[in-house]
């Protein structure tokens, strides 16, 4: 008990535990610190000693040092001149009882708590110590992340073990909550309990004066800093200046000024949005939050979902969805994590910080990689999610910490919601699992303890994508063969890879190699080489295989007419062709390996270690020849279908004034986006009952424009629905008609 000027209550409370611990057979001391009062007090506490030997300790200051002074003597002294397991921190000013310890130490023994903190049930203090006390508890809370919500409340019970080597510096009221700071630091049990709270009938309150007020915020700031210095909070903000992995850390610093520099030079030049798909993730993302029926099942059936989940909260932003940074930004943060596990994997499995640098720059400087990076399209999230569980499975394969094969079951979930190529990757890194475990312990029921704790995590996402569509659409396969998911929708036919595997490898083939360029692809044949012939066929040497089995995959889904991919060589065009740049994170490991092993052979290492890298990311990356992604965008964007689209966009820029709208995304989606026109008073296929209705009475449902394509062969379904009707000559004016776009807008302007 701390005491300042309680000559008129110190003896009562005393008193009140001595009688009540007597009355309950607990062995007691009650330590009170005198902190220099200038009254009685002292020789009050004095008294109470001696009439109490062994059972009150009396303590004195020579002159008043404050609450936080008194408290950290009182604990020191209880400490070291007693033994008991439990001691309580309370105060000498009568307003508490020593009756709510008793209900406090049997809480704390059916919670099995390391700590008992109380709270006041009805604090008796005027109003204006209460707001205050409301104020410093959210401030406290706010800063220091403790626990309880009467931060305050001097009565607490705690276990002697937590206040053994406890270090406090706290000053007046910043005391209490640096205490349950740090107790509460160490993974402690700490329960909350109320207890009464009675007013105050003898001396004054010094809280809330002002010099004790400025006194306990300053120290609450010293607090903090202090937290800070031993890593109990803002461990993230150490972390930062003081990286476990400096080499990781200044790799990632790089990537973010190549990814911000890249971005802004696509920008510059109008190149962000060239991809229709682009608009159409920023479409469902803005729909997510803003849309006639707003909400996650805006999400679909056919995309997975994670991309539009992080480009939602971006997207509120009109401006940042519209200039395509909401989901370029998801892009640009991938590419950073991409090029830091790369750097992390490929030093790891070369055993030198040339491999991982040649790996890193190999990826990082790739022209197709810098476009992909600039735009809302998926690739790069789906390239960081592998890549992370590919470095952490190779971790766990090595070393077997569990941590490791969390982390990439983390991973891979990431992956299955990101695209369907995450599929393949779980299928591949569970077996990986499964083998490797195998190999360990000899035992079926390790392989199937760890093949639980990563499949339950990296499994989810499939299982949960195949709920979700059964949920929506009534069918879990809806994702594969729902309205807009059957591969004849983009699948030509005659198109020259179905039916033809050689026609199909060929055209990945050269996929891949537009996308890597030609150097790049030659250093990682070269490291595969060398890897497999040093590197004995194990468990742990299976994980830079992992992406290879992309290849098989692509050649199949092109023969079989699953996929469509469009090289010149083959076809005289592109499409698609950014399905061969995955090829681009094994090529990248694999020469990271290469360079890794030759840099032992060379003089003057360090030097020669950087100058073999950088010469070999130089020269491959200069042997791309420019971003054959950004290619393939441009000239779809100069196509006769995307004039029409253009134009149409431009015209309802100018003329449309925000009225609701009927108008079909699929296969519009570059006017729905371009055109701006609100996505909140935008009706779609996707508008939950609202679409039916106004296809059917557009006039009725409130509808004041209609858009359409009436390319034949083409037609979308407002054209299909409402083409010749009498609701469409009757109460629309065609207001628009170029290049098969029609526009179409309520007569009396308003429906």
């Amino acid at each position: 008990m701390p005491a300042f000027r309680e000559e008129a209550n110190v003896a009562s409370t005393v008193q009140d535990f001595l009688s009540t611990l007597v009355r309950e057979g607990v062995p007691h001391a009650v330590v009170v610190v005198d902190d220099g009062s200038d009254d009685r007090t002292g020789a009050i506490i004095d008294r109470l000693a001696a009439a109490h030997p062994g059972r009150v300790i009396a303590v004195h200051h020579e002159r008043n040092q404050g609450y936080g002074a008194a408290v950290r003597t009182g604990l020191e002294t209880a400490l070291r001149r007693t033994g008991f397991r439990e001691i309580l921190l309370t105060d000498a000013d009568c307003q508490f009882r020593a009756e709510d310890l008793v209900r406090l130490r049997e809480r704390k023994k059916e919670e099995r708590a390391d700590a008992v903190i109380g709270y006041r049930r009805r604090r008796a203090d005027p109003w204006r110590r209460r707001l205050n006390a409301k104020v410093w508890t959210l401030l406290c809370k706010t800063l220091l992340r403790v626990p309880g919500r009467d931060v305050d409340c001097a009565y607490k019970l705690i276990d002697r073990s937590l206040l053994q080597d406890l270090r406090l510096s706290g000053e007046a009221a910043a005391i209490s909550p640096e205490l349950l700071c740090r107790i509460s630091g160490d993974g402690a049990r700490i329960v909350e309990h109320p207890v009464e709270h009675y007013p105050r009938e003898h001396g004054e309150q010094t809280g809330a004066r002002l010099s004790v007020v400025v006194k306990s915020l300053v120290s609450l700031a010293v607090v903090y800093g202090h937290m800070v210095r031993d890593a109990r909070r803002l461990g993230w903000a150490r972390r930062l200046a003081a990286p476990k992995d400096p080499g990781a850390a200044l790799v990632a610093l790089a990537a973010v000024a190549v990814a911000v520099a890249a971005y802004l030079y696509f920008a510059d030049h109008g190149y962000l949005l060239a991809y229709k798909d682009a608009n159409s993730h920023l479409l469902i993302a803005r729909r997510v939050v803003d849309s006639p029926t707003a909400g996650l099942a805006q999400l679909g059936g056919v995309w997975l979902p994670l991309p539009h989940l992080l480009a939602a909260p971006l997207s509120l932003w009109e401006g940042l969805y519209l200039n395509g940074f909401a989901g370029a930004a998801v892009s640009m943060a991938s590419y950073v994590v991409s090029v830091r596990f790369l750097f992390a994997h490929a030093r790891s499995l070369s055993g030198h910080w040339a491999g991982g640098l040649t790996a890193a720059g190999l990826f990082a400087l790739n022209p197709n990689v810098l476009y992909l990076q600039a735009t809302a399209m998926t690739e790069l999230l789906l390239f960081a999610c592998a890549i992370t569980a590919l470095h952490y499975l190779h971790e766990w394969c090595t070393g077997g910490r569990i941590r490791d094969l969390s982390l990439a079951s983390g991973a891979v979930l990431a992956a299955t919601l990101t695209r369907y190529e995450g599929w393949i990757l779980f299928a591949v890194t569970a077996a990986i699992v499964a083998f490797t475990a195998l190999r360990r312990h000899r035992r079926y029921a390790h392989t199937e303890g760890s093949l639980v704790v990563f499949g339950f995590v990296a499994g989810a996402g499939v299982l949960g994508w195949l709920a979700w569509n059964l949920a929506i659409f009534g069918d879990a396969m809806n994702w594969k063969s729902g309205e807009y998911a059957d591969s004849s929708l983009w699948v030509a036919d005659g198109e020259a890879n179905v039916g033809s595997l050689p026609t199909a490898m060929e055209t990945y083939g050269f996929a891949s190699l537009h996308n890597l360029g030609i150097a790049t692809a030659a250093l990682g044949v070269a490291g595969l080489v060398l890897y497999a012939v040093q590197q004995r066929l194990g468990s742990r040497r299976l994980v830079p295989y992992a992406m290879l089995v992309f290849i098989p995959f692509f050649v199949w889904a092109l023969y079989t007419g699953e996929r469509p991919l469009h090289v010149r060589e083959v076809m005289g065009a592109l499409y698609n062709v950014r399905f061969g740049l995955i090829m681009l994170i094994p090529a990248a490991v694999f020469a990271g390996y290469l360079v890794g092993r030759l840099v032992p052979l060379l003089p003057g290492r360090r030097i020669a270690a950087g100058a073999l890298a950088g010469a070999a990311v130089a020269g491959a990356t200069l042997a791309v020849g420019g971003a054959v992604t950004l290619d393939e965008a441009v000239e779809y964007r100069a196509s006769g279908w995307e004039a029409d689209n253009a134009a149409v966009s431009a015209w309802l820029r100018e003329h449309h004034d925000g009225g609701t709208t009927l108008m079909m995304s699929f296969e519009n989606e570059s006017v729905t986006f371009e055109s701006q026109v609100p996505t909140g008073s935008l009706i779609y296929e996707g508008s939950y009952r609202i679409w039916e209705e106004a296809l059917a009475d557009p006039h009725a449902a409130g509808v004041e424009w209609i858009y359409m394509r009436a390319t034949p062969g083409s037609e979308d379904d407002v054209w299909e629905a409402l083409w010749g009707t009498e609701t469409l000559e009757d109460d629309y004016d065609l207001v628009y008609d170029e290049g098969d776009r029609l526009v179409y807008r309520a007569e009396d302007g308003a429906a």
